[in-house]
């Protein structure tokens, strides 16, 4: 059931509301479409969590409809669609600016919000960010630009920006304005509202509510208006506490204010979210959804309803796949969803996701449900044999259980799972109706298990994280239609089993060996107790198919060697990016056009050469030091009693094989290309054993140090041992020092 994962890359411009938004790579979805969905069928996306999933099924020609029921998402996927020009957000901007406000325009009065005096020159300046410290509750930093003395940094708060702050930070009329917009005084979700709320310093919510109010008093062409909402989103995103100070905490997930957090100036967030909007266009259909309303290829139809209306509107078989990013619970974004949606388009818009603001915990046995609930009520309308392909970019072990017991628990069968570790992305493929499930069998479960263990490290060969060997038991299961019997089961916590049998069997001492002592069991790699790794583990095979490759291309891209990888090595074999980068970097050079291609002295006859040459230059050093040295490798360095004192293995690679590395500690040292030392470094991280077998001086060295000890007059038997380790496998080619 392993499928190859496809490959895609980051965007060149960030989505609005990114760091809320699923990470999904660009050209990702384009590939599932090519693989699994016949040209022009129906999709079907019942989340609409990502909009790249509608927006490159439109540009492959694809109908889609996407259940977008959240306003929010709703709008941010139109608009990334058929975005903004640069020109329509300048004049939101300017239309935001000039709305007069206390005898003045609205632009000077948010700035004059964050007004503060140069501590250099004392000047005033407008500051582009308060620093604040959640627990002394109030500003410590500011980071402005001073006009008259040209000082830009960080500075000490005064006393005058932390009272202007404190000023603000009172209850007033704007506080209240924002939160009956959203609950009014009785609606029992007012103090979740009011909690949501807490979440923005004062005075953001006094910046955010006198434009908003400003605003509504307006009258704009449905455009402008719909222009200046983008800014306006992006403003209410900027304008809340959950920007880390210094860089951190990058998505959010908690409706908490950070420890310590940045107050952005809301007049320059406005600013910057006119680049922020302007997207490159597509020449793509898009249109609100309506029963019966024909939906043609390549357009967008974006349903304001639940996933099951959807599916019971457009009825059963036309469907051609469901292919969708499951959201990852986020409850800082539903949250603010539900403030945004009721100050945006009222309360009544934001009643369909108001429950969001009660709900303050997420698990993962929710989110599986929640899931299970969307996708059961869609599983009645969809045709037999239905695909189903999800991504999930970001595969944490509780959300791969829930994405699996979710579809399992609904009626799909797994028939496929590609999953990278490096990069916590899997892809799940799906059919539908899957064969009915077993009764729940307890000790089949567990023999499951045990057996998906072994099974994914017998086939990776070397030590496996537990990100990889948890995806493999959960997924056999899923395969075997055994989550929804653990679901069924009337035995308690069922489901919860699971991760104790694999906690279990990992942590058996006679089964396996957990290689990063004193860390919890989801860190660290693991591998057969008493067993050595494999003579053939998946870093050198990943290095052979990128030698391979590379003799037999003129260049290549690293997207597409990426891809390449993915189809070699399927399912949860997929090598990280990481390692692939590591052996194309050891062998390759970039051109001019950002292809690489293989250096000279990498092609297959001149490599041959040079391994030839330094045989001859070890063979020649070791009788020149008195050893006895047979012509066959590996080279061996004899005394005159028959011992071997030192054995060479020459290769053009960064591999060899577990029955060199298990030879006599002081026998073995591998000669390699001084170019293969990244990549040498890389297994080495991947795997603590060969980290270890290397921390013992001279078990590897490169060519050109061979090079070098043949013109070394003083080098003897005495001083031997020291002058062979002294250039280790490091990217840098450390000095020489004087003899």
């Amino acid at each position: 059931m392993d499928i190859p994962r496809p490959v895609g890359y980051l965007h060149s411009h960030s989505l609005p509301l990114g760091r809320f938004l699923p990470p999904v790579d660009e050209g990702v979805i384009t590939q599932v479409l090519k693989r699994y969905v016949s040209e022009g069928g129906l999709i079907f996306d019942p989340f609409g969590a990502s909009p790249m999933v509608a927006l490159e099924a439109a540009r492959e020609g694809y109908p889609i409809i996407v259940a977008a029921n959240n306003p929010i998402n709703h709008f941010v996927l139109e608009k990334t669609i058929q975005p903004f020009t640069q020109e329509a957000l300048q004049a939101a901007l300017a239309q935001i600016s000039a709305i007069p406000k206390n005898g003045s325009r609205m632009e000077m009065v948010l700035l004059d919000l964050y007004r503060s005096e140069c501590n250099r020159c004392g000047q005033a300046v407008i500051v582009e960010y308060f620093v604040w410290e959640k627990e002394l509750g109030g500003p410590t930093h500011k980071v402005y630009t001073c006009d008259h003395c040209a000082f830009t940094g960080e500075a000490s708060a005064t006393e005058e920006d932390w009272n202007r702050a404190a000023d603000y930070s009172r209850k007033g009329l704007q506080h209240a304005i924002a939160l009956e917009q959203v609950a009014p005084s009785g609606d029992p979700d007012r103090q979740h509202a009011e909690a949501a709320l807490g979440v923005y310093p004062g005075r953001a919510i006094y910046a955010l509510v006198t434009l908003l109010n400003k605003i509504n008093q307006g009258t704009y062409e449905p455009h402008l208006l719909d222009a200046i909402r983008a800014l306006l989103i992006s403003a209410f995103d900027a304008g809340n506490a959950m920007w880390s100070y210094p860089e951190g905490r990058p998505r959010p997930r908690q409706l908490t204010a950070s420890a310590r957090f940045k107050e952005n100036n809301i007049w320059r967030a406005l600013e910057r979210a006119v680049d922020v909007w302007a997207l490159s266009a597509d020449q793509i259909g898009i249109a609100e959804w309506r029963a019966g309303e024909e939906i043609t290829p390549g357009q967008v139809s974006i349903a304001a309803y639940p996933a099951r209306e959807v599916a019971e509107a457009v009825g059963k078989g036309e469907f051609a796949a469901l292919i969708s990013v499951p959201p990852r619970p986020n409850q800082a974004y539903w949250s603010l969803s539900a403030l945004w949606t009721a100050w945006l388009w009222g309360r009544d818009t934001a009643s369909s996701i108001k429950g969001a603001l009660r709900r303050r915990r997420y698990d993962w046995t929710w989110h599986a449900g929640a899931l299970r609930t969307v996708l059961s009520g869609i599983v009645d309308y969809l045709d037999k044999e239905t695909t189903g392909v999800v991504y999930i970019p970001e595969a944490e072990p509780g959300f791969i259980e829930a994405v699996l017991t979710g579809f399992d628990a609904s009626g799909f069968e797994l028939q496929g799972r590609a999953f990278r570790a490096g990069e916590e992305q899997a892809f799940l493929q799906w059919k539908f109706p899957g064969d009915d499930p077993p009764a729940w069998d307890e000790d089949l479960g567990r023999q499951l298990v045990n057996q998906s263990l072994r099974d994914s490290a017998i086939m990776i060969g070397e030590p496996v994280p537990f990100a990889i060997l948890h995806t493999s038991a959960w997924s056999e299961l899923a395969r075997n239609r055994m989550l929804v019997s653990a679901m069924r089961s009337e035995k308690r916590q069922a489901l919860q089993r699971i991760n104790d049998w694999i906690e279990q069997d990992l942590s058996t001492p006679t089964s396996w060996e957990h290689l990063t002592r004193g860390v919890e069991i989801e860190s660290g790699s693991y591998w057969f107790a008493g067993s050595t790794p494999s003579d053939d583990p998946l870093f050198d095979r990943v290095e052979r198919m990128v030698l391979g490759l590379l003799r037999t291309v003129e260049a290549v891209g690293e997207v597409e060697l990426d891809r390449r990888v993915c189809e070699a090595f399927p399912g949860i074999s997929t090598p990280d990016r990481r390692l692939v980068l590591a052996c194309l970097h050891s062998y390759a050079e970039r051109r001019g056009d950002g292809l690489w291609t293989l250096r000279p002295e990498d092609f297959e006859e001149a490599r041959r050469m040079d391994c030839s040459e330094v045989i001859e230059i070890i063979e020649d050093l070791g009788q020149r030091l008195g050893f006895s040295v047979p012509s066959e490798e590996p080279l061996c360095w004899n005394t005159l009693d028959g011992k071997t004192a030192y054995t060479f293995r020459v290769s053009e690679m960064a591999s060899w094989g577990w029955e060199h590395m298990e030879m006599d500690e002081s026998a073995l040292t591998m000669v390699i290309p001084g170019g293969r030392s990244g990549l040498v470094a890389e297994k080495a991280r991947r795997d603590p054993r060969v980290r270890e077998w290397m921390e013992t001086p001279g078990r590897v060295i490169k060519f050109r140090h061979v090079r070098r000890l043949t013109s070394e007059s003083n080098l003897s038997l005495s001083n031997l041992a020291e002058r062979i380790a002294i250039d280790p496998p490091e990217r840098q080619d450390p000095q020489m020092p004087l003899l």
